[in-house]
């Protein structure tokens, strides 16, 4: 799978799902197929968790893990590995992945018949689309939710999200070259959607009277994709059947019953071949509707009774319920009530399995979503403590640095801050007099003192050992060595006889401007030099360093 919007055809109104083979095919290349999957969700599965991996790359992984696990219908793998996409795509700070992962989890649910959870993070996925001007995210989720309508087979609901599509700036995002997928998408959703409405308009004694521009762009979209389906020999199995099933639909529509059976006929003749028994169901069951339409009712209850036995293969219990449906219905217009009868309890007992599973697979899936909302918290957790000093719990190095970045840049945009380097004062005379214990102590509460003379947004990181780093958002230099000298006298007027008797403690700052017109590597060697300078003043001092590099103007003797 591919780094695309569309890494699968769970996108498109035939999705694939290559679970298990169909009865015609031998077992040893059913084995075969089915292990090779198996193979590739074990490699994107270690590929997900290699520490070494980035975070997008973890995404990706996880989110291609996720729908390859759905196509071999192990739904809690791919409950799981959603979930992690999820993760990830936050981890890694882009908004647009987050909304890619939104959408994986979403289908997730889909086929976990959570449809509640399933609309939830299609908001969320759409809402933060809206919010970062994500065009392309915006139409990867109105498609989405069209192709989950047609799974529920709510097809005027399935085609109201594609013609929002149409008429906002989003399609622009449909035009692009690396699109296309997404714009045939676009069109075979709205293809089957507004067929399959105008069908049950027709058949509705009242009619509901759905707007005339559901015809039109019906008609332009199913040209669309009839000139596409002339490039057949181009396209893959999984596109030219999608393309198949649209089409036939639209011409049952239209009424061309003779064009409505040779699609039909080819599609079953092309899924036939394949790995993938969901699809060649689907294909006999659409057929079985093209000769119940013509009236050819046997050749219907032939094909309907197939497609049970493949969705029955490719465990699809919603599938398989349907098809039972179907066959019963063309049971009992044929006259055959019994078989109708027995058909439709058959039918209605996997209605009530699927309810029941859909129950377990709800309590499963709530506790994969509790354990991976603890792995988000432990995650964050880590985040945090990894940018943190293990023995005073001041921020780290790593921390202040990332901080230093961030100001440099608004530095460039005319706000300039300060920064300080802070080295406490003959702290190895500390060690060796008290012990490093006490030492340890003194850090920790020299951390503690000095952070709550600080503003909310100001900064003391531990650099090593006895330096610390302060940072002074949106100051000057006159105004950071004011900071600094309450700082020093603070310091040297604190009580640390609870410690030990008879100690002291001191420190000495080096103050530098980060305007922006030096990288932080020359900011931070100036405040070292600044901060050598008040140590060979006497220490306990205050010294600012001069724009020149080099030059450093006492600004506060020792006391």
């Amino acid at each position: 799978m591919t780094d695309s919007d569309t890494a699968d055809h769970h996108l498109a109104g035939q999705p694939c799902s290559p679970d298990s083979i169909s009865a015609d095919q031998n077992s040893a290349a059913s084995s075969a197929g089915t292990s090779a999957l198996r193979d590739e969700l074990h490699a994107l599965q270690v590929r997900g968790a290699d520490p070494d991996s980035t975070p997008a790359t973890k995404f990706l992984a996880y989110r291609d893990a996720s729908y390859l696990a759905l196509d071999l219908r192990d739904l809690k793998a791919g409950m799981e590995h959603a979930l992690n996409c999820l993760l990830w795509a936050r981890a890694s700070g882009d908004a647009r992945l987050q909304v890619k992962a939104h959408v994986t989890l979403a289908l997730a649910m889909m086929e976990s018949y959570d449809d509640a959870g399933a609309r939830r993070e299609f908001g969320a996925a759409l809402t933060l689309a809206g919010a970062i001007a994500d065009a392309r995210g915006v139409a990867l989720v109105a498609i989405n939710v069209s192709h989950f309508e047609l799974e529920r087979r709510n097809y005027y609901q399935a085609a109201q999200p594609l013609l929002e599509l149409l008429h906002s700036p989003s399609m622009r995002a449909l035009l692009e070259p690396d699109a296309q997928k997404l714009w045939e998408i676009f069109h075979i959703n709205f293809v089957v959607a507004a067929s399959e409405t105008l069908l049950a308009d027709a058949a509705s004694a009242s009619g509901a009277g759905h707007p005339p521009e559901i015809e039109r762009q019906l008609a332009a979209s199913s040209a669309l994709l009839a000139a596409k389906l002339e490039e057949r020999h181009a396209l893959s199995l999984l596109d030219t059947a999608a393309l198949l099933d649209a089409l036939t639909r639209h011409a049952l529509w239209t009424g061309e019953l003779p064009v409505a059976r040779a699609l039909a006929d080819e599609h079953v003749q092309l899924t036939s071949t394949a790995e993938f028994p969901l699809l060649y169901g689907r294909a006999l069951l659409d057929r079985s509707r093209v000769f119940a339409r013509i009236g050819d009712l046997e050749n219907a209850i032939l094909d309907a009774g197939q497609a049970v036995g493949y969705f029955h293969e490719a465990a699809s219990e919603l599938w398989e319920a349907r098809s039972r449906e179907q066959l019963a219905a063309i049971y009992a217009r044929a006259g055959r009530y019994r078989e109708a009868y027995e058909t439709q309890q058959e039918a209605t007992q996997g209605v009530e399995n699927l309810y029941r599973d859909y129950h377990q697979q709800r309590a499963l899936v709530w506790q994969i979503a509790q354990q991976a909302r603890e792995a988000e918290v432990r995650a964050e957790a880590m985040a945090e403590a990894a940018l943190r000093d293990p023995l005073t719990g001041a921020p780290n190095r790593t921390r202040a640095m990332q901080v230093l970045a961030e100001l440099h840049g608004r530095a460039r945009q005319d706000r300039p801050s300060a920064v300080a380097l802070l080295d406490l004062d003959l702290f190895k005379r500390v060690n060796d007099t008290f012990g490093h214990l006490v030492g340890d102590a003194v850090l920790t509460g020299v951390t503690h003192l000095l952070s709550a003379e600080l503003r909310e947004q100001d900064l003391l990181a531990r650099l090593g050992g006895e330096e610390f780093i302060v940072i002074l958002p949106d100051v000057t230099a006159q105004q950071a060595e004011l900071v600094c000298i309450r700082l020093r006298d603070s310091l040297h007027s604190a009580s640390w006889e609870t410690l030990a008797p008879g100690l002291v403690t001191s420190g000495s700052f080096g103050v530098a401007v980060l305007d922006g017109g030096q990288d932080i590597t020359g900011v931070l060697t100036n405040a070292d030099q600044a901060l050598y300078a008040a140590k060979a003043a006497g220490r306990n001092a205050v010294m600012v360093a001069a724009k020149q590099a080099d030059i450093i103007l006492s600004m506060q003797s020792c006391l």
